[in-house]
């Protein structure tokens, strides 16, 4: 409810709507885009980011629709989506050697994610294995998945060697995998 009404009034009265957008929902834009971006680019860069995501949430108003999703989502995709071209821009696009199957995890034959609430529960049992990996593993699949960043750049950060990162990031996923088999689809 609260949604539909802050869309109308940004419809009505843009100025006083965008306001109480901004006022409602910049900490979670921002906190989204500096887990990101944060170390990568500066604290400018992701204060430009989050203003670039209200002008562009503001110039597709007209076709957000709050039964398909929440006002917040429709930021917080804004916001990944912003991150990430200013990541490339920040030189970092060259260094990453996108490969499809390298930078996202991909969900296993098997499990049927039809509806979106056994996606989230998909992921958030996933995120909390993760998780429950430690350090510096799940820091490792973190940053190969999420910023898809190379064993090379994952090294220099965790001060592993590249051939440690390329080990421990296949052992943890054997982990990962065998966990998830039991609890989301048989073998």
């Amino acid at each position: 409810m609260f949604d539909q009404s802050l869309l109308r009034l940004i419809k009505e009265k843009p100025n006083r709507g965008m306001s109480a957008l901004m006022d409602q929902y910049t900490g979670l834009v921002y906190s989204t885009v500096k887990n990101r971006i944060s170390g990568i680019c500066t604290e400018e860069d992701i204060e430009e980011i989050v203003s670039d995501v209200f002008v562009a949430f503001y110039n597709q108003v007209d076709k957000i629709d709050t039964e398909k999703g929440s006002l917040a989502s429709y930021l917080i995709t804004i916001a990944k989506r912003k991150a990430v071209d200013k990541y490339r821009s920040c030189g970092k696009s060259s260094e990453l050697h996108f490969d499809s199957d390298d930078c996202f995890i991909e969900i296993p034959d098997g499990i049927d994610i039809e509806n979106e609430s056994e996606k989230n529960r998909f992921y958030a049992c996933l995120i909390d294995e993760i998780n429950a990996l430690g350090e510096p593993d799940s820091t490792i699949i973190y940053r190969k998945f999420y910023y898809c960043q190379s064993s090379k750049e994952i090294a220099s950060v965790t001060g592993l060697t590249a051939d440690n990162v390329r080990k421990r990031l296949q052992r943890s996923l054997r982990k990962l995998e065998s966990k998830l088999k039991g609890v989301y689809y048989e073998t």
